[in-house]
């Protein structure tokens, strides 16, 4: 298994994250569908990086991919990831310009554990 800086952990994350939309959201979980562009995308990455890469976030206490329906649930702690921080990555696609402020949350978030 490939080892990520944690820069590389995030930049990952965010690159694949602003192709899903989400679709269901309370503290704690977050279920997110990919989009069929989003889906050609990730079919690109190699086996499991996805997977390790969210396996990498603190925070992240389980996820399930279902690549037929093209989501992934994921249940979290909002005490290490913010309920808001999900909400501000759910509009990544929309805006863009906000990838930075989430990156240094990401990263913060990342050194501190």
């Amino acid at each position: 298994m490939k080892q990520y800086s944690n820069k590389e952990i995030v930049d990952t994350f965010l690159d694949h994250v602003r192709y899903f939309k989400v679709k269901h959201h309370v503290i704690g979980r977050i279920r997110v569908k990919a989009s069929l562009n989003g889906a050609k995308k990730l079919a690109t990455m190699e086996k499991g990086e996805l997977e390790n890469i969210i396996a990498s976030i603190p925070g992240i206490l389980e996820y399930r991919i279902n690549p037929k329906a093209l989501s992934v649930i994921i249940e979290y702690n909002p005490n290490v990831l913010p309920f808001s921080l999900w909400e501000e990555i759910g509009t990544l696609s929309e805006y863009p310009a906000n990838r930075e402020n989430i990156q240094t949350q990401l990263l913060d978030i990342m050194d501190r554990a």
